[in-house]
């Protein structure tokens, strides 16, 4: 990375930060002008924060290299051919509510389920689809970095700043008919709250 940055990239990819020492390349690249972009293993956008200062990394770096922190995750689409729609039921109702809490979220009166035709293999699922948890670095949110808050500190106030979680960005897809709750469940964790 060190000879690329040589070569004035307008942007540099590096595969995975796994370790400090790719932690700190990237940082420097980033110090010196460059657009990084890289990929962390972590549970929701905040966590990636904890991941870097946990890795060694400074808090003041993170502050002033950081742009923004995405999450994704893929879930299975319904297939369009044979999708089948239902009214709501008790149990996806109370799912639905647990899916978006505290967030209020309009409930949808029907929902989609996966039956399976030829198109699908009999699977009911056709493609995956994202979904998406996007942190953007905002002054107060480097300045609760730059003072060592806690990560529930961190993602309260990306929150208010207007951060969707994983699950409303499922629970979007899923009023869209796009999936199922279930599908939604088995990938975005549980929003923490304090």
């Amino acid at each position: 990375v060190r000879a690329l940055m040589r070569q004035d990239p307008d942007i540099i990819m590096i595969g995975e930060i796994r370790d400090l020492e790719t932690a700190e390349v990237a940082i420097q690249a980033a110090l010196t002008g460059h657009l990084v972009l890289s990929t962390l293993h972590t549970n929701d956008a905040p966590s990636a924060i904890t991941r870097l200062l946990d890795l060694g990394v400074p808090s003041y770096l993170l502050g002033a290299t950081v742009l923004g922190v995405m999450a994704q995750r893929l879930v299975r689409i319904l297939c369009p051919h044979c999708k089948q729609v239902h009214p709501a039921s008790p149990v996806e109702e109370a799912m639905w509510d647990q899916l978006v809490a505290p967030w209020k979220s309009n409930r949808p009166s029907r929902f989609y389920r996966p039956v399976g035709c030829l198109d699908c293999r009999m699977t009911g699922y056709l493609g995956r689809v994202g979904l998406y948890e996007i942190l953007m670095l905002s002054p107060d949110v480097k300045q609760a970095i730059s003072e060592n808050k806690d990560i529930s500190r961190i993602r309260e106030l990306a929150f208010r700043e207007g951060m969707k979680p994983l699950r409303i960005s499922g629970a979007m897809k899923v009023a869209a008919g796009v999936t199922t709750l279930a599908e939604v469940f088995k990938v975005a964790p549980p929003i923490e709250q304090n």
